[in-house]
């Protein structure tokens, strides 16, 4: 979909070139594969599964994986929406001590480098290379500032987000539980349950909530599912707050993220 070569240095990391693929390769949702070079991952759009090594985590919107050169990975989409994935080709000293590294870009961060990457695209015409290595250094930081949080330490899906996946249900009146019905369905006090959770995957107990109930959401609005049906659906009653969380979310409105 796009395409820059660019050959950026700052101190010990190199960027080679940045790219956006919906999604990567056919071989990619296949058979694992290794680079010479190592890799920023962003998922921009859709879910999946991310094999990297022997471990495999959940792809949402917002995940990130710096991947070193040589290490075995592969993705599988799952969504109903073929996945748009960012990718960065990093070379350097600085990429290799790095290693591997998991995190997660909150919505804002995420409407940031949606903004930085379209531009882009209406500047390749313009041959403006100095915005697009200013865009890519950007995505860099933000995600290298997103995957500290959690450390050199990464661990795999936490018996406590398998605990939430597994009550993760509507209830009798077809409504999905807020945190504090999450923390009593687990059988946890809800400020150590969010605890758990940041500790495990860098969410709040509320921003994994927002997360899954935005998978729900989307698979509606894929379906064509009238937007204020959609809203009351997702337990919102006013369907001008829907679409603002949902911008909030995504980066666009309701409809124009259907088209």
């Amino acid at each position: 979909m796009l395409l820059r070569n660019l050959q950026l240095r700052c101190g010990d990391w190199s960027i080679r070139s940045l790219r956006v693929n919906r999604h990567l390769q056919p071989f990619d949702r296949v058979a694992p594969h290794t680079h010479r070079h190592g890799q920023l991952l962003l998922y921009l759009r859709g879910r999946g599964e991310q094999e990297v090594g022997d471990k495999k985590w959940s792809v949402g919107a917002g995940a990130v994986f710096f991947i070193p050169d040589g290490k075995k990975h592969a993705f599988r989409e799952t969504g109903p929406r073929r996945a748009i994935c960012l990718v960065v080709d990093l070379s350097g000293e600085g990429p290799r001590r790095w290693g591997f590294r998991k995190g997660f870009l909150p919505a804002e961060r995420m409407a940031e480098v949606r903004q930085r990457v379209a531009g882009m695209g209406a500047e390749r015409s313009q041959g403006l290379e100095l915005s697009a290595g200013s865009a890519a250094l950007l995505v860099l930081d933000l995600c290298r500032r997103a995957c500290e949080k959690g450390g050199e330490s990464i661990v795999s899906k936490s018996s406590v987000v398998r605990r939430l996946e597994r009550v993760w249900k509507i209830d009798e009146q077809g409504r999905w539980p807020g945190p504090k019905e999450l923390a009593l369905r687990v059988g946890l006090q809800k400020d150590y349950l969010n605890r758990l959770v940041r500790r495990s995957c860098g969410l709040t107990l509320g921003q994994w909530r927002a997360r899954e109930l935005l998978r729900h959401v989307e698979l509606d609005l894929q379906k064509g599912v009238r937007i204020s049906l959609v809203a009351d659906r997702a337990g919102f009653q006013d369907q001008n707050y829907f679409s603002r969380w949902f911008r909030k979310q995504t980066g666009l409105a309701p409809s124009k993220w259907r088209k």
